[in-house]
């Protein structure tokens, strides 16, 4: 058997192989948590976070869900939202909906 000198390229790629192959798995274990988040935050607001990102951006209500209906992705900021009230509360002048 020859030995051959363990050139500089060799020694790099080595190292690359030594630390990617145990590391590869770990992107995995990253998403599960952000995946999460995610719809917990989609499921508190309605919209993603990339929807919220947007929205910051283009200084309007963004939501790609929209799209799927054939609607507009963003609308203007200054849309009414409906809010539900307690008719019981003496609040006058407020937007009820029956």
């Amino acid at each position: 058997m020859i030995d051959r000198p363990v050139t500089f390229r060799r020694l790099i790629t080595l190292a690359v192989v030594a630390i990617g192959v145990p590391l590869s798995g770990c992107g995995a274990l990253l998403t599960a948590p952000a995946t999460i988040a995610s719809l917990a935050v989609w499921g508190t607001t309605g919209k993603t976070p990339s929807d919220h990102a947007v929205s910051g951006v283009a200084g309007q209500d963004c939501s790609m869900f929209r799209a799927l209906d054939s609607q507009s992705v963003c609308v203007s900021a200054t849309t009414k939202r409906a809010e539900i009230v307690n008719l019981n509360t003496p609040v006058t002048n407020a937007a009820v909906l029956r």
